[in-house]
């Protein structure tokens, strides 16, 4: 799928209260998030986002005028629009391992544990909204930081998402592989977190001690248009992970 198809591959809600030109940033940001747009990587022409969405000019140029002020795309004369080397960071909560380790100055990489085609768990069921013949894939990995273990996730994704997946895509983004071959990416999370002791399987994967108090995340990932389509749990030790909430607007 290229930029334009992924960008533009689904039209925007004329009846949302969200100004267009912002709807368009987030698409293009949510593609930036997912990996599925690259450093240094072009965008699409205005002249070609206008025709494949049927805007204005100066609704993408604003979209474009809002990116470059906020340090995600550049524009170079002569040659056109692209994603930028240095990412500000998104608002909202880090949806990507690989991000969230890069920007702690770590290098982030995975080790798959499992990789199966099944029928889904209740809650999982309930949380993606499936059909009672719905199958998903189960994905288990070991996530490292500098080679040190740092997380155990087992993402739950529906099998009509990316029907053709199999265990040799995972060495690169999952979102990025449900982005270009769905044309879905991430919007927002629902996370729950709560307070664990580590089992002895657990704690063997990830190097630790067994009963070492961690974190049990649970994460419901939506699409733009609402629909859930990631449920991820992920096991993390308290004495190497921190996680930091700001909140606004208390009364």
């Amino acid at each position: 799928m290229n930029a334009l198809e992924l960008i533009a591959g689904k039209p925007l809600d004329l009846e949302s209260e969200l100004p267009l030109y912002q709807q368009l940033e987030e698409r293009i940001l949510q593609a930036i998030a997912a990996e599925a747009l690259e450093p240094d990587q072009p965008l699409p022409t205005e002249i070609a986002l206008c025709e494949a969405l049927g805007l204005s000019r100066a609704t993408v140029r604003r979209c474009f005028e809002d990116l470059v002020e906020r340090g995600c795309i550049v524009r170079r004369r002569g040659k056109g629009t692209f994603i930028s080397r240095r990412q500000t960071p998104h608002d909202g909560p880090y949806l990507n391992f690989s991000d969230r380790m890069a920007a702690a100055g770590l290098y982030p990489s995975s080790q798959t544990i499992s990789f199966e085609r099944m029928d889904p768990p209740t809650f999982v069921k309930r949380r993606l909204r499936l059909g009672d013949n719905e199958q998903i894939f189960r994905i288990k990995r070991l996530r490292l930081a500098n080679e040190r273990p740092m997380t155990i996730d087992t993402v739950h994704i529906p099998c009509r998402i990316c029907p053709a997946l199999i265990e040799q895509d995972l060495k690169q983004s999952l979102y990025r592989i449900i982005a270009e071959r769905a044309g879905t990416m991430p919007a927002r999370a629902d996370e729950t977190l709560e307070a664990v002791s580590l089992t002895r399987q657990e704690a063997e994967l990830l190097n630790a001690d067994p009963g070492l108090a961690s974190f049990l995340i649970t994460r419901t990932t939506f699409d733009g248009n609402g629909m859930p389509f990631e449920v991820t749990r992920t096991v993390a030790p308290g004495d190497r992970n921190r996680y930091d909430f700001s909140t606004s607007g208390l009364r």
